[in-house]
Parts: structure tokens; sequence; C-alpha cells
């Protein structure tokens, strides 16, 4: 997820797709005590928690931890690669160059190390070390990391009269450009014809995409609000903070703290967690992680299914129908979207 950080307190969240591990989810990691095996969605245990550790099934296997090393299973809970590797990722598959065959050898590898020190090569399906890692494919290479920094635009529009300092920042909008300025310290919008779109008279405007539209976040006096690329106001300056997220599906929300309380709402202001929690945060595989009043965790699936806060921490799988969790006794273990849980203490 792009991220543009304004403050320590504003925040615009811009989202875009990301390539992630392809799990199988036909079977989900269980635990019982401090074992692992793994269960049907219908909680049916089929593989005998046997195991201190288990990573998810991909491509056939799950590495599995027993003895102080990793190996790997198949779906019937045979070990198939031997347990004696420090590290051990999830399979996927790469290619091979090959001249006779265009776009290379398709390959199943994974991951793995059998050093202490971590240092990874490259294994087949056989647990067979590799002579070097296959590619992968060309949109995963290309896939843009978290955190991307913005280079700063350059601008040599006259100064009309005095109108502007400097601008900042600009954006398009029906054929017209759109520009973010400063005039004696404050922030400001106007366009190509010198028109005020928004006054000099806001601390921080920033410009950001979500829903498939141009929002502008502003900060005034310590409180944020949100208007849309022509000015009209979609979220008075009333918002001890404000985030604005661009899901998977393109749809935009907004994190808004109100009277030290946080809620979800749609862009056009409708409220979809209307119960105020102590923080809430966007969650990268989607959905929202909601924090109660004793800094425990629960989870907002955007389907309208709550999770109430119980958990020490809550992570969404990909694929968005599981959540990894830490209980309050430190141990972890996999719930689903309707809370059951996927573990005995």
């Amino acid at each position: 997820m792009k991220k543009i950080i304004l403050s320590s307190l504003f925040l615009v969240a811009i989202s875009i797709s990301a390539i992630a591990q392809d799990y199988d989810m036909s079977l989900i990691p269980y635990r019982s005590g401090d074992l692992w095996g793994f269960a049907t969605p219908d909680k049916k245990v089929v593989i005998t928690p046997k195991y201190t550790a288990v990573d998810w099934f991909s491509e056939g296997y799950a590495a599995a931890k027993t003895g102080g090393k990793w190996g790997y299973i198949n779906k019937a809970g045979k070990m198939v690669i031997p347990a004696k590797f420090t590290v051990a990722k999830p399979f996927l598959r790469g290619y091979f160059p090959n001249d006779k065959n265009t776009g290379g050898d398709t390959l199943l590898y994974a991951g793995a190390s059998v050093k202490a020190d971590g240092y990874e090569v490259c294994i087949n399906g056989k647990g067979t070390i590799l002579s070097k890692c296959p590619a992968r494919s060309e949109a995963e290479q290309n896939a843009q990391p978290d955190g991307v920094i913005l280079s700063r635009k350059t601008y040599s529009l006259p100064n009309s009269e005095g109108l502007f300092d400097k601008i900042e920042d600009d954006y398009e909008q029906n054929g017209e450009t759109y520009y973010i300025a400063t005039k004696n310290g404050k922030y400001g919008v106007f366009n190509t014809k010198f028109e005020m779109l928004l006054p000099f008279e806001y601390n921080l405007i920033r410009e950001g995409q979500a829903g498939g539209k141009t929002l502008l976040a502003v900060e005034k006096n310590g409180m944020y609000g949100l208007y849309d690329a022509m000015g009209k106001e979609m979220m008075p300056l009333d918002n001890q903070s404000l985030t604005v997220v661009n899901d998977r599906m393109n749809k935009g929300y907004v994190i808004v703290k109100q009277d030290g309380r946080s809620f979800v709402k749609t862009l056009d202001g409708t409220n979809i967690v209307n119960r105020g929690y102590g923080d809430i945060s966007y969650d990268n595989m989607g959905g929202f992680v909601l924090t109660g009043d004793n800094n425990l965790k629960g989870f907002y699936f955007t389907d309208n299914t709550y999770i109430s806060p119980k958990y020490t921490s809550v992570e969404l799988m990909p694929g968005g129908k599981y959540l990894k969790v830490k209980t309050f006794a430190g141990a972890d273990g996999y719930i689903n979207s309707t809370g059951d849980e996927f573990f005995v203490q």
C-alpha cells in the first residue's frame, strides 16, 4: 500500500493491488495446545497436530517444523521433503529460460536454508537444491514496493499579482489544472485562471485518489476535513485525525477520530463502523483492525462482518477469509471471518 505521511495525525493512504502469495485454503492450519496440524474449513481435523509449527499449503506443499527443523508435508500429512531446513518458505511457480521453449520451463520451487545463518537457496519439489532460483512472472518482478517515494515537481507558472508564494502540488479535473499552493504559510487551491477553489487558510492540503475520485484532505487549527476535487465539502473540519483509504476493489473509505473515538465512513459520509473504538487502522490485505479500550484487537470485514476485540494482534491472510491472531496467552492461531477459532488451548 502506498502511503503519503502528512503528519503524525494525518495520513492519506492509497492502496494499490499487491501480488501476495496464493494460499490453498482447503486446509487450515490448526493448533491443539502447542502442536499444529490441519483442518478443513468446517474444523474437521485431517492432519493430526504433531508439529511445532506449520505454514499454509501452497502448490500442494506445506512447511512443517519438527525437531527444530523445517520440512514439507503433502496434503495427506506425509513428510515428503525431510525436515532439515532452518528456513522453509512456501512453494511458488517460476521459470528457467529455455531456448527451445518460449517463455522458459515452469518449475515449482521454494526458498529454504540448511544453514544456521539463514542463507537461502532454492529447492525443487523433491528438496534438491537448484543451481539458481527461477525467475518470477514479469508482473511480480515489476510490482512496486510499499513506501514509494514521490518526486517533487517544479513549476514555472507566473505568479499573478502575488497570488501565491509557492506551488506545492497540482492535479487535473475535467480538463482543468488545479494548483495546491501556499501564501504566508497557509495552503489554498486555485486553477489556471487564478480562480480560488479553497482560500489560503489551511495549515495543510494534500491531494490523493480514492474510489476513482480526486480528493483533498485538509488540516486547519489541528482539525481535519475532506473536500472533492472541485472544493465541495465531503467531511467537515471536525475530526482529530483523518485517513483516506482506497481498497483493492477501488472503493474509498475514511477513518476518522472524533472525541477520541475512531470510526470508519464511506466517501459519502455513511458510517460503516459507527461504534467508536480506541483506534482503527487499515489492513494492507483489506478490512480494518479494531483496537478496543483494553488495547485488544478485533477486525471489520468490508462485508459488514465484525470480530470483537479479544486478541493481542490480528492480521488478515491473503484471500480475505482468515485472520492470523495472537491470543492473550501469547499463542498464535487462525480464525475465519465468522470468528470460528482453529485452535484449542
